[in-house]
This record gives structure tokens, sequence and C-alpha cells, in this order.
């Protein structure tokens, strides 16, 4: 497969097929930003809480960036019913412009499916058919992600998603059961994508480039980098080699990185992130990142063993600029 120049997918067009995924408690703005230094073609928001945006909570309000951020950038929200959802959307477009609003019918854990939203939406198809027409009046792109169910619910649900307004469906080829176990099913997946053409970007196990290859082939517009990208930070511009997508010199770098190259990227997330999301959450995160990194580099298990025990970035920095001279 051979890429370049612009896509538009979903009404939103980006820069390359691979996108960061929304992924709670990490695709912060330090992140996000992370990633579409690496070529992600857009990125996702947290899932974020739509009636905690009706509430005016500050954290939740915090979860959303700001405007200096780069683009494209989506809102996923969560909600049990079209007019929370609403709510919520309006409060969010108050505080920053977006480039598309998703809708979470995916989320599997007890603490969000028990409230009747994420995956226990997709139960409810008439209510998930009514949250996306809530969205339409706003004048952005609405997107769904969701789970599959059986093969011929997965179908129904999505085409009543489609005949609703839906302007792409980012389907995840595990079942609301599975959580994140076991593999995904990439066939119903491409099946659901040669049923509704152009409109169905992929979700699950995302960890080789070649993986990210087979759903496009199978004609997804898109893939979503998820677990994959805290495994290897480095995935996204791999696989935009591996699709034949021009890189700049920073980025074709990163597709094959030194050690140094590596901790340039690390101390980049430390940079930004001790500034904006603050110290602790920046050392659990790179700690997360460093370890699937240096793999193959004499010292590396003593890096990840001394990166693991720093208690403030001062000494991770330390740490890993003694590695890197």
């Amino acid at each position: 497969m051979n890429g370049g120049g612009r896509l538009l997918a979903g009404g939103v067009e980006t820069s390359s097929p691979i996108w960061l995924a929304p992924l709670a408690g990490v695709t912060t703005r330090t992140f996000r930003a992370f990633h579409r230094a690496m070529g992600a073609g857009l990125v996702h928001t947290e899932m974020v809480s739509a009636l905690g945006l009706s509430y005016k909570n500050k954290r939740t309000r915090d979860l959303l960036g700001d405007e200096n951020e780069q683009g494209p950038v989506v809102l996923q929200l969560f909600a049990s019913n079209a007019t929370e959802l609403a709510k919520g959307a309006e409060t969010a477009m108050k505080a920053r412009r977006f480039d598309a609003l998703e809708i979470n019918m995916a989320c599997p854990m007890p603490k969000v499916t028990k409230k009747g939203a994420g995956a226990r939406l997709l139960e409810n198809p008439d209510e998930a058919a009514r949250m996306v027409l809530s969205l339409k009046q706003f004048g952005l792109p609405v997107w769904v992600k969701l789970r599959k169910t059986d093969a011929e619910g997965t179908k129904a649900f999505c085409a009543a998603l489609a005949v609703s307004g839906a302007d792409l469906l980012l389907l995840h080829g595990r079942t609301l059961a599975q959580r994140y176990d076991g593999a995904a099913d990439r066939g119903i997946v491409g099946e659901i994508a040669k049923i509704f053409p152009g409109m169905v970007a992929a979700s699950g196990d995302y960890y080789e480039p070649d993986d990210a290859a087979r759903y496009l082939d199978d004609g997804c517009v898109a893939v979503l980098a998820a677990r994959g990208v805290l495994r290897d930070a480095f995935l996204i511009p791999r696989t935009l080699l591996r699709l034949g997508y021009p890189l700049d010199e920073k980025m074709e770098k990163f597709a094959n990185p030194s050690a140094r190259d590596q901790t340039e990227a690390i101390l980049s997330i430390g940079k930004m992130g001790v500034t904006v999301e603050g110290e602790r959450f920046t050392l659990v995160l790179a700690r997360r990142m460093i370890a699937g990194m240096f793999k193959g580099f004499s010292g590396a298990s003593a890096l990840r063993r001394a990166c693991s025990e720093c208690r403030d970035w001062a000494s991770m920095e330390e740490i890993l600029t003694g590695f890197a001279l």
C-alpha cells in the first residue's frame, strides 16, 4: 500500500489514516501533542463525561484541552441519553473548537455501563440513534465508537446509526463481555467496512504496522492506535513508513530510533507534561512509555529500573540524559 497526501474521512481532513484513540487517563494534551509529532492524522480527547461538563466540573473541563492545540482534535463524550449528551456537547463547544463530535458506545467498564452509557448502549439502539441526531444540530461531523455484538446485530446497529446521520463508525472487534481480553475480530470490522464504504475506522489489536495495513486493505478508512502505542511509542511512524507515507526527517528517524532519539522523545514528554499536567502524572506516563522503549540497547534494563524508582522529574531527566551521552 502506498500512501500520501490528505485524507478525508468522516467529514474531517487528516494527514494520515493512523489516528490516536481516546484512552482514559492517557490521551492528555501532552500525549496528543507527542503523537501528532509522530504522524498521527488526528487525535482524540480522553472520554469525557457529558454530565460532568453540564455540571461545570473543573476536572472534566480540563480534559478538553485548549484552542492552542494542533488539530484535528475529536471530542469523545459519553452519556446515557440524548438530552444529557447534547447539553454536554454544547458546554464543550463553548470552551473550544473541535473537528468532530464522537459518542462513546464502546467503553465496557462497569462504572460507565451501569449508568446505561458506553457499551450498554449497544442494547438500546433507539436511544443510540437519538443520541446521534441530538449532535447533528451543532454542525460538526458526528462519529460513534462502538463494539461488535453478533454479526447480524452489529450490522443492524451500524445501519441505525448511519440512517440517523452518523458520519463515521469506529468499530472495535471485541464484545462488551470480552472487555479487552481475547482477540479482536478483524473479520467483522472488514465486513462492516464493505457494507458501509468510507464510513468505518478500525479499532482493536493494532500492535504492528502490518496490523494497520490489513485493516486498510479490508476497506477501513483509518485505524486507531490505542494500547499499541503504549507498548511501542514509535508505532505510528513505523506504520506510516510501512504504508509508504512520506516522512519528514524527524519522523523518519523515529521510525527506527536510536537510543538518543528515544531519550529525546521521552524528554519532550517531560518538558511539556510537567507544565501542563503536572509532575506526578508526567512521571507515571513516562514510566509507562519507558517500559516499552530502548529495547536492544545495552543498559536498557537498568535504565528502566532506575526510572521506575524516580520520585521527581529532575531525577528522571538526569538519568535519561546520562543514558544518551
